[in-house]
Protein backbone atom coordinates (compact mmCIF):
# COMPACT_ATOMS: atom_id res chain seq x y z
CA UNK A 1 0.00 0.00 0.00
CA UNK A 2 2.46 2.13 0.76
CA UNK A 3 4.58 1.64 -2.27
CA UNK A 4 1.46 2.31 -4.39
CA UNK A 5 0.98 5.43 -2.61
CA UNK A 6 4.29 6.35 -3.16
CA UNK A 7 4.09 5.56 -6.82
CA UNK A 8 0.85 7.86 -7.24
CA UNK A 9 2.56 10.32 -5.53
CA UNK A 10 6.06 10.19 -7.79
CA UNK A 11 3.60 9.88 -10.93
CA UNK A 12 1.37 13.00 -9.74
CA UNK A 13 4.87 15.08 -9.20
CA UNK A 14 6.32 14.05 -12.37
CA UNK A 15 2.99 15.76 -13.95
CA UNK A 16 3.12 18.81 -12.22
CA UNK A 17 6.66 19.14 -12.92
CA UNK A 18 6.22 18.36 -16.67
CA UNK A 19 3.51 20.76 -16.96
CA UNK A 20 4.96 23.73 -14.99
CA UNK A 21 8.08 22.68 -17.59
CA UNK A 22 6.08 23.36 -20.68
CA UNK A 23 4.42 26.01 -18.78
CA UNK A 24 7.57 28.05 -18.19
CA UNK A 25 8.68 27.40 -21.63
CA UNK A 26 5.66 29.19 -23.24
CA UNK A 27 6.21 32.11 -20.68
CA UNK A 28 9.72 32.47 -20.99
CA UNK A 29 8.91 32.67 -25.52
CA UNK A 30 6.43 35.20 -25.09
CA UNK A 31 8.11 37.11 -22.89
CA UNK A 32 11.04 37.09 -24.93
CA UNK A 33 8.42 37.67 -28.11
CA UNK A 34 7.17 40.52 -26.35
CA UNK A 35 10.56 42.10 -25.22
CA UNK A 36 11.68 42.06 -29.08
CA UNK A 37 8.73 43.70 -29.91
CA UNK A 38 8.85 46.71 -27.25
CA UNK A 39 13.04 46.78 -28.02
CA UNK A 40 11.95 47.25 -31.80
CA UNK A 41 9.25 49.67 -31.48
CA UNK A 42 11.93 51.71 -28.82
CA UNK A 43 14.21 51.57 -32.11
CA UNK A 44 11.62 53.02 -34.22
CA UNK A 45 10.32 55.32 -31.51
CA UNK A 46 14.07 56.97 -30.94
CA UNK A 47 14.50 57.17 -35.24
CA UNK A 48 11.04 58.90 -35.37
CA UNK A 49 12.22 61.20 -32.43
CA UNK A 50 15.66 61.90 -34.31
CA UNK A 51 13.57 62.94 -37.58
CA UNK A 52 11.65 65.42 -35.42
CA UNK A 53 14.69 66.55 -33.79
CA UNK A 54 16.48 68.01 -37.34
CA UNK A 55 13.35 68.90 -38.31
CA UNK A 56 12.89 71.13 -35.57
CA UNK A 57 16.64 71.93 -35.60
CA UNK A 58 16.28 73.12 -39.50
CA UNK A 59 13.08 75.31 -38.64
CA UNK A 60 13.62 77.25 -35.58
CA UNK A 61 17.30 78.11 -37.77
CA UNK A 62 15.10 80.73 -39.22
CA UNK A 63 13.37 82.16 -36.09
CA UNK A 64 14.37 85.40 -33.82
CA UNK A 65 14.80 82.87 -30.93
CA UNK A 66 17.74 81.02 -31.88
CA UNK A 67 19.33 83.98 -34.20
CA UNK A 68 21.99 85.31 -31.70
CA UNK A 69 23.27 88.16 -34.53
CA UNK A 70 19.45 89.11 -35.23
CA UNK A 71 19.04 88.88 -31.12
CA UNK A 72 21.85 91.86 -30.92
CA UNK A 73 19.48 94.15 -32.98
CA UNK A 74 17.50 94.76 -29.97
CA UNK A 75 19.55 95.04 -27.20
CA UNK A 76 17.11 96.43 -24.98
CA UNK A 77 14.41 93.38 -25.73
CA UNK A 78 14.30 89.62 -25.48
CA UNK A 79 13.21 88.15 -28.39
CA UNK A 80 9.88 86.61 -27.46
CA UNK A 81 9.13 90.47 -26.67
CA UNK A 82 9.55 91.86 -30.01
CA UNK A 83 7.96 88.47 -31.36
CA UNK A 84 4.91 89.31 -29.46
CA UNK A 85 4.67 93.36 -30.62
CA UNK A 86 4.92 92.01 -34.18
CA UNK A 87 2.35 89.65 -33.92
CA UNK A 88 -0.41 92.14 -32.16
CA UNK A 89 0.70 94.61 -34.84
CA UNK A 90 0.03 91.93 -37.49
CA UNK A 91 -3.05 90.79 -36.27
CA UNK A 92 -4.69 94.08 -35.62
CA UNK A 93 -4.41 94.37 -39.08
CA UNK A 94 -7.52 91.90 -38.93
CA UNK A 95 -9.83 94.01 -36.54
CA UNK A 96 -9.87 97.09 -39.38
CA UNK A 97 -13.00 97.81 -41.09
CA UNK A 98 -12.74 96.32 -44.95
CA UNK A 99 -10.18 94.66 -46.22
CA UNK A 100 -7.22 93.57 -44.61
CA UNK A 101 -4.21 96.58 -45.17
CA UNK A 102 -1.77 94.00 -45.42
CA UNK A 103 -3.09 91.56 -48.06
CA UNK A 104 -3.23 93.20 -51.42
CA UNK A 105 -5.80 91.11 -52.33
CA UNK A 106 -9.71 91.21 -52.15
CA UNK A 107 -11.96 88.35 -51.23
CA UNK A 108 -14.97 86.59 -52.23
CA UNK A 109 -17.27 88.25 -50.16
CA UNK A 110 -15.18 87.71 -47.37
CA UNK A 111 -11.92 89.56 -46.02
CA UNK A 112 -8.74 88.26 -45.80
CA UNK A 113 -7.35 87.46 -42.21
CA UNK A 114 -3.76 86.90 -41.07
CA UNK A 115 -3.78 83.22 -39.35
CA UNK A 116 -0.65 82.27 -38.42
CA UNK A 117 2.57 84.64 -38.24
CA UNK A 118 6.70 83.25 -38.15
CA UNK A 119 9.26 86.27 -37.34
CA UNK A 120 12.28 85.09 -39.03
CA UNK A 121 14.89 87.05 -37.73
CA UNK A 122 15.34 90.95 -36.97
CA UNK A 123 14.03 92.07 -40.26
CA UNK A 124 11.48 89.63 -41.73
CA UNK A 125 8.63 88.17 -41.07
CA UNK A 126 6.39 85.43 -43.03
CA UNK A 127 2.42 85.05 -42.74
CA UNK A 128 -0.35 83.09 -43.45
CA UNK A 129 -3.84 84.43 -44.81
CA UNK A 130 -7.09 83.08 -46.26
CA UNK A 131 -10.63 84.44 -46.57
CA UNK A 132 -11.96 80.79 -46.11
CA UNK A 133 -11.68 79.66 -49.58
CA UNK A 134 -8.21 81.54 -51.21
CA UNK A 135 -5.28 80.85 -49.01
CA UNK A 136 -2.14 82.85 -49.66
CA UNK A 137 1.70 83.96 -47.90
CA UNK A 138 3.27 87.63 -47.38
CA UNK A 139 6.43 88.60 -46.92
CA UNK A 140 7.14 91.41 -44.83
CA UNK A 141 9.62 93.78 -43.41
CA UNK A 142 9.19 94.55 -39.76
CA UNK A 143 11.09 97.77 -38.22
CA UNK A 144 10.65 98.43 -34.53
CA UNK A 145 11.51 102.15 -33.29
CA UNK A 146 10.43 102.65 -29.68
CA UNK A 147 7.01 101.57 -29.49
CA UNK A 148 6.22 101.79 -33.01
CA UNK A 149 6.15 98.73 -35.29
CA UNK A 150 6.35 99.25 -38.91
CA UNK A 151 5.92 96.84 -41.26
CA UNK A 152 6.21 96.86 -45.29
CA UNK A 153 4.95 93.99 -47.42
CA UNK A 154 7.49 92.84 -49.23
CA UNK A 155 5.73 90.01 -51.65
CA UNK A 156 2.70 87.76 -51.88
CA UNK A 157 1.25 85.09 -52.88
CA UNK A 158 -2.36 84.07 -53.30
CA UNK A 159 -3.37 80.02 -53.91
CA UNK A 160 -6.84 80.03 -55.44
CA UNK A 161 -9.23 77.23 -55.27
CA UNK A 162 -11.04 75.91 -58.20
Amino acid sequence: MKVKLLLYLFVFTAIILVFQLVNSAKVVNYQAESLTEKNQRISELKASLEEVKSAYEDDVHFSLDQNREAQNYFPAYTPQEIIQRVEDKIYESNAVKGDNPLVPYSGNGQKFLINKVKVLNHKWVIADFSDGTDWGELWLRYEVEGETVRLVVLDQILYLTD
